[in-house]
């Protein structure tokens, strides 16, 4: 099966509730992964019939620091802090609140919505390289601070003053899918809905954890953007599993896979080059760029993204380039 690179990544839900208000996921025998639950501790094995053959487990939440460590100030005042709770456990794909997600950015062509993207500091944009196929021209702008599409006026615009796309980025295997855009002028960071996410440390691993995904993706296969943006929790899992899912050899290590192994039908959701967040501590740490996917909804069939802990230094280049 041919690898369908999206313009929208889609991760679909479909959770089974047990009498005792926990979730369970199908996985491999000894995969054992963390969901969310206060059923039983984190990745505990769980024996439910209507989950399936494969083994079943608890899963154990977003929250708290694992050892996975993020770059933490981003130079320009605190990362990683919305000023707004978001809607955090809620699984299945739900409108965000407005301003839970504040990194969060719509990368513009023409004026017109493609990619998502995640502000790191007060000048520059992460998002994927292959938004940036196909395109030519000095049409590219980042809306900032938006929740509502409809309501753009509220929005803060930027044009851009560099455009890098990462030197090895493969179209047909889809590595190094990264980019980074330098807006024509610094963030005003006092505001309640602009602020950066911080960066992970190199050495960051999200396995387990369950992490949030945010976008304007469209909620069936074919379908349009949606108006407001959207969250869904969702849980990272190894590597060696998704490539048992979706082909040895597709996945690198420069990926890093999330999703639900039995698939779903309550949300299709995120925008390509859009951030992948988790929480380390007491703030939210980019842990990976919408990337690709095998279609919607499809069972056995995980997101993957850009794994941004591969790229830091790579980061850090593209910055001192464009001071």
């Amino acid at each position: 099966m041919a690898i369908a690179l999206l313009s929208t990544i889609y991760l679909l839900l479909n959770v089974y509730h047990t009498e005792a208000a926990t979730y369970c996921a199908s996985v491999l025998h000894g995969q054992c992964v963390s969901l969310y639950g206060s059923g039983c501790p984190s990745g505990t094995l769980q024996t439910l019939s209507y989950c399936g053959f494969l083994e079943t487990c608890c899963y154990g939440g977003s929250t708290g620091s694992t050892g996975t460590g993020s770059t933490g100030s981003t130079g320009t005042g605190s990362c990683g802090h919305p000023l707004v709770t978001g809607n955090h456990r809620i699984v299945g794909g739900v409108l965000s609140t407005p301003g839970a997600y504040p990194w969060q950015v719509s990368v513009r062509y023409g004026g017109e919505h493609l990619c998502g993207g995640t502000l790191i500091d007060q000048n520059w944009i992460v998002t994927a390289a292959h938004c940036f196929e196909g395109m030519s021209g000095d049409y590219w702008t980042v809306a900032l601070g938006v929740h509502d599409m409809s309501q753009m006026y509220t929005a803060n615009i930027h044009r851009t003053s560099v455009i890098s796309v990462h030197g090895s980025y493969d179209s047909q295997t889809n590595e190094n899918d990264i980019a980074m855009m330098k807006l024509d002028r610094p963030v005003d960071l006092s505001g309640m809905h602009i602020r950066p996410a911080c960066l992970p440390s190199e050495s960051a691993d999200f396995t387990n954890r369950v992490c949030t995904v945010t976008g304007w993706g469209a909620t069936h296969t074919g379908g349009s953007s949606t108006r407001y943006m959207l969250e869904v929790d969702v849980p990272i899992i190894s590597n060696d599993m998704c490539e048992y899912y979706l082909g040895r050899g597709t996945v690198h290590y420069s990926n890093i896979c999330a999703g639900y192994t039995q698939g779903g039908k309550d949300a299709c959701q995120g925008d390509s080059g859009g951030p992948l967040v988790c929480k380390v501590g007491d703030s939210w740490a980019l842990a990976g760029i919408v990337s690709w996917g095998y279609g919607c909804g499809q069972r056995n069939a995980p997101g993957v993204y850009t794994r941004v802990a591969s790229f830091i230094s790579w980061i850090n280049y593209v910055k001192s380039r464009h001071p």
